[in-house]
């Protein structure tokens, strides 16, 4: 084999893997520059940069919510810190500790151990794919990845807007219906956006309407694409599937990072233990399997509530915008939401190896 492990894609999920396999022979496939193409808000707890030793990427602080239902505002205080971050610097330092090799190419497919790319063939032991919601590695080289239609669409600007928390704007009469738009501070500047839980891509005039309307801005350059609300196989024959190539980022809210570093260190994780002989790849496979569906009710529940909610009239959703002010239901929920993709367990498998290797990390970790 010419590498170990070759993982398909080089974001948040791709370089997850690699970090736990330092020293071993693996190679990222990817087609651009890392950290050079953002299609994310990069928003997520700040928890996750302190486990993952990327601090030096964050840019502000955030301890509150706010949600603004057309007049009204509520805000919501938060148990947890989120934060927004700097994507290049984040994705380099994670490069860094994983110290793999990178192939400037695409992934078109794969036939058995050999990966297919644009710049030629590649073999590997182990396959992870990591290319997004199309999932090319995952897909057999003798045809097209299958579409699905559990995606929404986000597209996204930045501008000079300065500011505290994270903002949430809803206005089906201005955003249309299952349309959402959201503006994250970073420091002397903002990322804002608009997201469709439907999947429309036509946002470039809704979100020049919406900044021009909210923040008296004109959108300066975009950036953006489809995210995954419904989950997919974890694995698919001996390949497997992490971040968005899984539909692993989170219903409702749409964060997609915290669960692409969550769910790839445990697959770098597992990988390793096949390399070191310690557990056969099929076992592997179907560990993380295991683990993967550990998180899957919690999935589905935010799943039905990005289905419902947004079919209520304004005066419903704003009493259970109002409901959710109170204590006594905010702070369980912000637990729950916690725990659903729990960065304490990130942090613990960051290094790459548990503390007992010869006891499953499924097992470990309950």
């Amino acid at each position: 084999m010419d590498y170990d492990v070759v993982i398909g894609g080089g974001s948040f999920a791709g370089l997850a893997a690699a970090v736990p396999l330092r020293g071993k022979r693996v190679l990222i496939v990817e087609p651009h520059t890392i950290g050079a193409v953002q299609t994310s808000a990069c928003g997520t707890l700040l928890s996750v940069l302190e486990a993952t030793g990327t601090m030096d990427s964050l840019l502000q602080v955030h301890d509150r919510i706010l949600l603004h239902l057309g007049q009204h505002t509520f805000e919501y205080p938060m148990l947890y810190s989120f934060c927004t971050f700097d994507y290049r610097i984040f994705c380099n330092r994670i490069l860094e500790q994983s110290g793999v090799e990178v192939l400037r190419a695409s992934v078109l497919g794969h036939r058995g151990y050999e990966v297919i790319t644009t710049c030629g063939v590649v073999n590997a032991g182990i396959l992870i794919d990591a290319t997004g919601w199309r999932a090319a590695l995952a897909a057999d080289s003798r045809q097209q990845t299958k579409p699905h239609g559990g995606k929404s669409f986000g597209l996204e600007t930045t501008i000079p807007v300065s500011g505290n928390g994270l903002h949430f704007y809803y206005e089906p009469r201005h955003l249309h219906p299952f349309t959402i738009g959201w503006l994250f501070p970073i420091g002397k500047y903002s990322r804002a956006g608009i997201g469709s839980y439907l999947g429309r891509t036509q946002l470039a005039e809704t979100l020049s309407s919406f900044t021009r309307n909210e923040f008296g801005l004109l959108p300066n350059g975009k950036h953006g694409g489809y995210f995954p609300h419904r989950r997919r196989p974890a694995f698919t024959s001996d390949v497997f599937r992490i971040g968005d190539a899984a539909g692993q980022c989170i219903p409702l809210t749409g964060e997609g990072i915290r669960p692409a570093l969550y769910f790839g260190t445990m697959a770098g994780c597992l990988a390793q233990r096949v390399l070191n002989n310690e557990i056969s790849l099929p076992d592997a496979l179907r560990e993380y399997g295991k683990f993967v569906e550990k998180h899957a009710q919690l999935y589905r529940y935010l799943l039905v509530v990005q289905k419902v909610l947004p079919r209520l009239s304004m005066v419903w959703i704003e009493r259970v915008a109002r409901r959710v002010q109170r204590p006594d239901v905010l702070d369980p929920l912000l637990r729950w939401y916690w725990k659903m993709v729990d960065p304490g367990t990130l942090a613990r498998l960051w290094p790459g190896r548990l503390d007992n290797m010869e006891m499953s990390p499924l097992a470990k970790l309950q």
